[in-house]
């Protein structure tokens, strides 16, 4: 009963001291409603402000990610034809700074730094640049993982506590981080302005100079 709940739909704030726990049943809803894989599901609980444990589920794909703080972050992934369900050590795979994909989130804003990747990507300095959309924590979730590099142009208002901070717990307990455009680490819960999540540090580093110099 002591224990604040905030959500997506719910409204609520999140306390500087005590636990919460905050939830977005359906991040991403374009990719829910037109049945695309890339929206999640959201938990974060908190302990005096600070996330301490991250859960995102990914229904489509039959996935889900989690980590506590202090620990390593973790993948569950569901049988699909009968196999037995695993769980694997986030990151899945080496991150490779010689192969740079990028994830780039659909926004009005993006066209110059779309461009701006897309010569990247012709001269050969990164080998992909896709953009599904969906939602941002699973595809931090994905950074988080080791493939891609996530750039989120982020602007609409500070980020709530339901938004990245849970992507965020999961992408640094694997060793990655979430920057702003000048290479800072951001404060997840109350974040305002581009961001850049990866793994591999230089590959973070080198997509951060081509978003910010676009």
């Amino acid at each position: 009963p002591e224990t604040v709940f905030l959500g997506e739909e719910t409204g609520g704030t999140l306390p500087s001291q005590g636990r919460a726990v905050a939830v977005d049943p359906v991040d991403g809803p374009w990719a829910y409603v037109t049945g695309a894989d890339t929206y999640a599901t959201t938990l974060t609980v908190f302990d005096d402000g600070r996330p301490v444990v991250a859960i995102i589920g990914n229904p489509a794909t039959g996935e889900l990610a989690y980590a506590i703080e202090g620990y390593e972050a973790r993948l569950i992934r569901l049988s699909c034809f009968g196999e037995p369900d695993r769980a694997v050590r986030i990151p899945t795979q080496n991150p490779d700074r010689s192969t740079i994909l990028v994830n780039l989130h659909p926004s009005r804003t993006a066209t110059s730094v779309h461009l701006a990747l897309q010569s990247a990507w012709e001269v050969g300095n990164i080998r992909m640049v896709r953009s599904p959309g969906g939602s941002p924590s699973w595809a931090i979730v994905e950074a988080a993982r080791g493939a891609y590099t996530y750039v989120n142009l982020w602007s609409k208002g500070p980020s709530e506590p339901y938004d990245l901070a849970g992507a965020a717990l999961i992408l640094r307990a694997a060793g990655g981080e979430i920057c702003d455009l000048e290479g800072i680490p951001i404060d997840t819960v109350m974040h305002k302005g581009p961001f850049v999540a990866g793994v591999e540090r230089d590959s973070l580093d080198a997509v951060i100079q081509l978003v910010a110099n676009r």
